[in-house]
């Protein structure tokens, strides 16, 4: 049997606190909103001095696989500086998760940035491909033996738009054709870096975890709706797919946007990593401006979204037709009602599962998240851990109910797997 991956995923941002990066600088500055979604950092979850004990209760957990990254202003807080008190700690941090029989899944950028990165080398300018490239090949010199699984991006079209569309993330750009060329950058770094984790260590496998939204036309029989649901459908969930088939990024929305170019990305992922959520309507707007309006129409959890399981599967299926194994490195809800949260995740499974036996390569699933975390624009008021962090109480960990049905749900459809590979291999 192939072997499935059961775990949960974090970042080191989000958790690890005692930080300085792009982000705390942005909150010093002011430029986050303020109010209800006033992002204060503090030290995240305090991960950073605590590991130990998460790490125990991923055993406890009875995972087999965490997915969690490596903060880059911590291991090169200086263009020309490694550190290497920062690497040996991210070592000790991955020596014990292989000690547990865990496996690393390491997330090579996760948002943020040095300092100096947006200064220097943004993502926008060509010599940013470069300086990922030699952050990596830093990485690699201390991790080509000890890591199997790699991650060069989270959500790297979501990030762009952020960054560079929006502007509500470091670093605050509003312009829809560099957002474009900042992510085509970080593409080519991928390919890149993908070239140069192959070079060391041929029995490694790299992906992308890519966000995904399932997009539900208002009015299916309106046309114009159906055009609004499948250019976003296109733009959003496709655009970054279809550039490692066709060797070109291309984006299509009229009157907002029309981007080609060519980057030779062929054969450079061995899987998709599938972030997803929620589901979003898509309606036709009648506007010389933008004709594309999407919404949450049922909003269900702390961070207004909707919970549609049905739509991992859906997702499932789309991305199946890529022809790559896939990874669900993300699926989470932030909510304090645990009866909500169970639910959530049997539904979710549900699904996955549906998907495995309707022959989809889903190898994994990684809950979001362990703990409760820094949920970047909405601060640390959105809990999606399964395990409760008390902020007032010296960060203390209380797992939650949802800890230990995740806990059972694992060994049931562990045993479900296993039955259905030896019914598949009888037929």
């Amino acid at each position: 049997m192939k072997k499935f991956f059961w775990g949960v995923a974090t970042s080191s941002f989000q958790i690890e606190g005692h930080i300085n990066n792009d982000f705390t600088e942005w909150e010093k500055e002011g430029k986050f909103k303020k109010g209800e979604l006033d992002p204060v950092y503090d030290n995240g979850s305090n991960h950073w001095l605590i590991w130990k004990e998460d790490f125990d209760l991923l055993e406890e957990l009875k995972v087999n696989a965490y997915r969690f990254s490596f903060e880059w202003s911590r291991i090169q807080p200086e263009l020309n500086h490694f550190s290497e008190e920062a690497l040996d700690q991210y070592e000790r941090m991955v020596d014990y998760l292989l000690e547990k029989k865990i496996e690393p899944f390491l997330t090579l950028h996760h948002f943020t940035h040095p300092l100096w990165f947006h200064k220097i080398s943004p993502w926008h300018t060509e010599n940013s491909v470069e300086v990922f490239y030699n952050y990596v090949e830093k990485i690699l010199s201390r991790f080509k033996d000890r890591i199997k699984y790699w991650i060069t991006f989270n959500e790297p079209l979501v990030w762009a738009m952020a960054g560079y569309g929006e502007g509500n993330f470091p670093p605050g750009i509003k312009n829809l054709e560099t957002m474009m060329i900042a992510l085509s950058n970080i593409l080519e770094a991928h390919r890149n870096v993908y070239d140069l984790i192959k070079s060391v260590s041929t029995k490694s496998q790299i992906g992308i975890a890519k966000h995904f939204i399932f997009f539900k036309s208002e009015r299916d029989w309106f046309l114009l709706d159906k055009a609004v649901r499948n250019r976003i459908n296109q733009f959003f969930n496709k655009m970054v797919l279809d550039a490692f088939v066709t060797n070109k990024l291309v984006a299509n929305l009229p009157t907002l946007l029309k981007f080609e170019k060519e980057i030779n990305l062929n054969n450079k992922i061995d899987f998709w990593g599938v972030n997803y959520y929620y589901r979003l309507f898509t309606k036709f707007r009648l506007s010389l401006d933008n004709p594309f309006h999407f919404y949450t129409k049922h909003p269900e959890t702390d961070t207004g979204w909707e919970i549609y399981p049905k739509g991992i599967f859906k997702i499932l299926k789309l991305v199946s037709n890529y022809g790559k194994p896939i990874i669900v490195t993300e699926n989470g809800i932030a909510i304090n009602d645990e009866e909500i949260r169970k639910k959530f995740l049997k539904k979710h499974l549900k699904f996955v599962f549906k998907a495995i036996k309707n022959n989809i390569d889903v190898r994994g699933y990684f809950y979001w998240s362990l703990i409760d975390n820094y949920e970047w624009l909405y601060g640390k008021s959105k809990r999606f851990g399964l395990v409760f962090v008390d902020y007032e109480n010296n960060f203390k960990r209380i797992p939650k109910e949802s800890f230990y049905f995740y806990k059972e749900l694992i060994q049931t459809y562990s045993q479900k797997l296993k039955t259905l590979e030896r019914e598949k291999l009888e037929e």
